[in-house]
């Protein structure tokens, strides 16, 4: 099985699968203001509680899904809702939100796909913390969440691609592997692209 990231490999299947989705939240308003520093701090408030909306949804998606933890995956530790509660008290925010409508995961295989979705999305997280440093004091309160799963951070995705490497070995999960990870790339793209809602959240 190729290496992590490498040609043939499975990431780089659900890479070359999703990025032009990718490429499109790159561009959404409000991720656009945060990856550029010129976040007002309500707008960054509506924005964690949009993701809380989602990354909610997910977990319980996740939650009904057997079979992950023989693929070495601790949903527990990998949950980042806790994260963005913390995020919101901090700002004096409601964690009440809305959830997001998700697809079903039907099996352990489009389940990782999804789950590609949330971990991919801790690898430019550090790099969004620091573009708050004009709008947050310095420390992690207030940007936790972005802050993922701080020094573990390698340690805890080089063991979720060699998950993403097992899970593929065989072709028929490979392809739910990609279609949970559309669908839920799909799913996140439409739960942030109506501003009314985003506003409401």
């Amino acid at each position: 099985m190729p290496e992590d990231g490498s040609p043939g490999s499975v990431r780089a299947m659900l890479r070359a699968a999703t990025d032009a989705q990718h490429q499109r939240l790159h561009v959404l308003p409000a991720f656009a203001a945060l990856a550029e520093g010129r976040i007002a701090l309500h707008d960054y408030a509506a924005l964690l509680q949009r993701k809380l909306g989602f990354h909610a949804a997910l977990d319980a998606r996740l939650e009904g899904v057997d079979d992950l933890a023989a693929l070495g995956i601790d949903l527990a530790e990998r949950r980042r809702t806790p994260l963005l509660r913390d995020d919101l008290r901090w700002l004096g925010m409601s964690d009440a939100v809305p959830l997001a409508p998700l697809p079903v995961l039907r099996g352990a295989a489009e389940a990782m796909g999804a789950l590609y979705v949330a971990e991919g999305s801790t690898l430019g997280g550090r790099q969004l913390a620091r573009a708050l440093d004009g709008l947050l004091p310095p420390g992690e309160d207030g940007r936790r969440f972005l802050l993922g799963h701080g020094a573990r951070h390698g340690a805890m995705w080089r063991d979720f691609c060699g998950a993403l490497e097992r899970c593929g070995a065989d072709l028929a999960a490979r392809d739910a592997m990609i279609a949970g990870a559309i669908a839920t790339f799909a799913a996140f793209e439409a739960w942030f692209s109506v501003p009314e809602a985003i506003a409401a959240a």
